[in-house]
């Protein structure tokens, strides 16, 4: 084949073509909460990845315009719930609330371990898992932080049904034959 034939027609790498492409992957819906001073803080989150099973990490990208960023940052430490497919519509509501009333909907919790990085966090009943996460790196990239935390400890099970975020809406995976 040579270079002057008819193929795919390479778009450009800018914001559009990305968030385009980017919104036909879906992701498990996590539910990130920490606490710092006399202030709580919730948001839902999609860029959330596994780092390493030695120290078991994870990674959780973070808009710096975020309400929770800088809570996040400041405290160092947060919960993360995995949130479950029935819990779409509890999901929907405190994502669409102000950041201020997100504690508003369902049951939340508060962590009590005699005193480590993750005693205080705020966590909410209803996922079918949550993580309780120490930040060990930040690193600022374009409009977001990577926090890289380690797992210092975790409450629920493991659950066969996540709350998946995909092409602007939620759903639920299923098991496909073959």
């Amino acid at each position: 084949m040579s270079g002057d034939e008819a193929g795919p027609v390479l778009r450009p790498g800018d914001a559009e073509t990305f968030r385009e492409v980017w919104r036909g992957v879906g992701s498990t819906v996590a539910l990130i909460a920490t606490e710092h001073g006399p202030q709580r803080h919730a948001m839902l989150a999609t860029a959330v990845s596994s780092v390493s099973m030695e120290p078991p990490s994870l990674l959780v990208c973070v808009n710096r315009t975020a309400s929770a960023h800088g809570a996040l940052r400041a405290r160092g430490a947060f919960s993360l719930g995995i949130m479950g497919s029935p819990q779409r519509d509890l999901a929907a509501a405190i994502a669409q609330a102000p950041s201020a009333a997100r504690f508003d909907h369902g049951t939340w919790r508060q962590m009590r371990t005699g005193g480590d990085a993750v005693e205080g966090l705020p966590w909410l009943e209803e996922a079918q898992a949550t993580l309780f996460c120490a930040i060990d790196v930040c690193h600022d990239y374009g409009t977001h932080s990577v926090l890289i935390a380690r797992i210092a400890g975790a409450i629920g099970a493991r659950e066969t049904d996540p709350l998946l975020y995909c092409d602007g809406g939620y759903g639920r995976f299923v098991v496909g034959e073959g």
